[in-house]
């Protein structure tokens, strides 16, 4: 759904390994993820890479996990991250602050995160995150977004607040410009 609304073809099901994405995360200027994520420190976990005998085999954990220290080996340059997995924004409590895979973001170079703070539910996620890159796409800030998705959520039936506020923008108040705004900016 992300994919078609932002016009990039998605990393999906085996083709999201810890190697593919760490691959491509340098490169662009949005991430998306949607994935599970660890409570503890905000981790997530990618497809693990597909052997010939591994169909009851678990693979190792740092085969799939994407953690902390792998994002802050990579530059990132993405203006938005957006980590719409369970726990995203959690991490360890310190005197610095909250250090958790969020964080290791913006310490790589991402200057806007969009996490959540608890655990989410999948149809209530689908809902709010197509709201939100609606309103991306069509130009809005990524906290204009964020507003607006979680106003259509509250108009719309879902009434539990554990249903949208777990999201929460850390950093920069970007705006992204997609192909399709380019084209509209050109016909006017």
């Amino acid at each position: 759904m992300v994919g078609r609304l932002v016009g990039v073809p998605p990393l999906v099901e085996e083709k999201a390994t810890k190697q593919a994405v760490l691959k491509r995360i340098s490169s662009v200027s949005l991430i998306h993820v949607a994935a599970h994520g660890n409570a503890e420190r905000g981790e997530i976990v990618l497809s693990p890479i597909p052997t010939p005998n591994s169909t009851n085999i678990i693979p190792p954990k740092e085969t799939y996990m994407l953690t902390m220290a792998d994002v802050s080996r990579v530059k990132v340059r993405a203006k938005l991250v957006v980590l719409s997995c369970c726990h995203s924004g959690s991490g360890q409590v310190r005197a610095e602050g909250i250090i958790g895979i969020a964080r290791a973001f913006l310490g790589s170079g991402a200057r806007s995160m969009l996490v959540a703070l608890w655990a989410i539910p999948d149809s209530a996620t689908e809902q709010l995150m197509s709201r939100f890159y609606e309103h991306l796409v069509g130009g809005k800030s990524a906290s204009e977004s964020l507003h607006q998705a979680m106003k259509w959520m509250r108009n719309n039936d879902f009434t539990k607040v554990s249903e949208w506020a777990s999201f929460t923008l850390i950093g920069d108040d970007v705006r992204l410009e997609f192909g399709n705004q380019r084209k509209k900016d050109s016909d006017s």
